[in-house]
């Protein structure tokens, strides 16, 4: 009886700490009806300005999202999914379309993240470890767009710069660094077309 009792205790915290997480996590962003944060996901918006965010309706975040407090912007459509582990970060500009499936410990990242000159990398590190992320450095960003219905597989890093084609798969642990056109699936480190989308496939 007691464990019954607990149990449902149990549930019912659980479920108040979502919502309260999921309010929380939508303070920081611009997101649509139906849009869902649920508590393994991070949404860090350093640049306090809540449209930098912008998500549509019906999204599901497990992952994390991220803009630099000086640049940067995610605008994802309606109907997207963002699996657990996977992060968004961006100092440029990432736009995903409607419907995309992103699963779990993707990467999708619009800038090097650090400079690519030794010394610089080093100060750069240190001041985002004492003052934070400084537009000072140059990141080297690129945009990068998803079109609709595109699926990225698991473990997958898309690179700064590149554009996914709608309705196009990109296969689990694939690294995409160039452009990628409509209706294919790609797979491997570089990425390469596999095949494409039969219009069968595309019909269903």
């Amino acid at each position: 009886m007691f464990s019954r009792i607990f149990i449902k205790l149990l549930r019912k915290y659980e479920h108040i700490k979502q919502r309260c997480w999921n309010i929380h996590q939508s303070d920081s962003c611009v997101s649509g009806m139906d849009t869902y944060f649920f508590l393994s996901s991070c949404v860090n918006n350093m640049s306090g300005k809540a449209k930098n965010i912008c998500l549509g309706q019906g999204c599901k975040i497990r992952g994390e999202l991220v803009v630099y407090p000086y640049a940067g912007r995610i605008i994802m459509g309606d109907y997207c999914y963002l699996g657990e582990g996977s992060r968004i970060w961006s100092e440029n500009e990432i736009i995903i379309g409607n419907n995309v499936l992103i699963a779990h410990n993707v990467d999708i990242h619009d800038s090097n993240d650090h400079p690519i000159e030794p010394l610089t990398r080093h100060y750069h590190f240190k001041d985002i470890c004492s003052i934070g992320f400084s537009e000072k450095y140059n990141l080297r960003s690129k945009p990068i767009t998803i079109g609709d219905n595109a699926w990225i597989g698991f473990g997958a890093s898309i690179m700064k710069g590149v554009r996914i084609g709608k309705n196009s798969i990109v296969a689990a642990k694939s690294v995409v660094t160039h452009d990628i056109p409509d209706n294919v699936i790609v797979a491997g480190n570089p990425a390469k077309i596999v095949r494409r989308l039969s219009d069968e496939e595309l019909s269903l």
